[in-house]
């Protein structure tokens, strides 16, 4: 199975970082944030790779080339400027002839994607998207209402919710839902355009590391974190499976 890395961001919150770095060579204890993305999906069998990339581009294909000394295959779907999650996946239709991953360049995790694989060959459905819960602390009284008669208070109530991790096994077709050279974004255009015309999309979820690096702060953190345990949580090539 072949993963397509979405690296085409200018990172405009990681600025002044990116006006000279493209965000997925940022490093994360002393690796670039892409190398890091590559050991882990490598970990799990999968080597060879689609890195889809636009601002800096140069960049990124001089620091990886090939992929050789990493022991994966890199192929570059290039463009000159970035078109948004869906437009930059797009540009990598013509290295894809069957189901595979696609990946956010700009997260970390240690979600086991053999799982999430076999999840979704298990189901006939055009993608499966991993999902990331959040609780989110409420710092006021929560009220509920039945029209305008009180029921319930709860105070300072802690809320979970689901989100997209930014993680997904898709079907080829889904490129025939994407226009070509056009800036558009699979979480908020296609995929909801996906549901209204019937086809299905499925989700996994799984209690794992991840950690969005779109912003100084989670930069910041992340690095720390990484130079403080030794690894950003994610699996070593040493568990890696066939």
């Amino acid at each position: 199975m072949k993963a397509v890395i979405l690296a085409g961001g200018a990172g405009t919150r990681m600025r002044p970082l990116t006006y000279v770095v493209p965000k997925v060579l940022l490093p994360i204890a002393g690796k670039p944030l892409l190398e890091h993305t590559i050991r882990y999906l490598k970990a799990f069998g999968i080597k060879e790779f689609v890195v889809c990339v636009a601002y800096l581009k140069k960049q990124i294909i001089d620091e990886f080339q090939d992929g050789s000394e990493l022991g994966v295959k890199i192929e570059y779907a290039e463009w000159d400027l970035p078109l948004g999650t869906g437009g930059q996946l797009k540009t990598a239709e013509s290295h894809i002839d069957d189901t595979f991953l696609a990946m956010n360049g700009d997260i970390v995790t240690s979600l086991n994607v053999q799982n999430l694989i076999n999840i979704h060959k298990a189901r006939a459905g055009i993608g499966t998207i991993a999902l990331k819960k959040f609780d989110v602390k409420i710092p006021y009284g929560f009220v509920s209402i039945n029209e305008t008669r009180i029921t319930k208070f709860e105070e300072k109530p802690t809320l979970s919710y689901m989100a997209n991790a930014g993680i997904y096994i898709l079907e080829p077709d889904i490129f025939g839902h994407i226009a070509k050279e056009k800036v558009v974004s699979l979480e908020t255009e296609i995929f909801p355009q996906l549901l209204s015309k019937g086809e299905e999309l499925y989700s996994y979820f799984e209690d794992a590391y991840w950690s969005d690096v779109g912003s100084m702060a989670d930069f910041e953190r992340v690095n720390n974190e990484a130079l403080s345990n030794g690894s950003l949580g994610v699996p070593q090539e040493q568990t890696s499976r066939d």
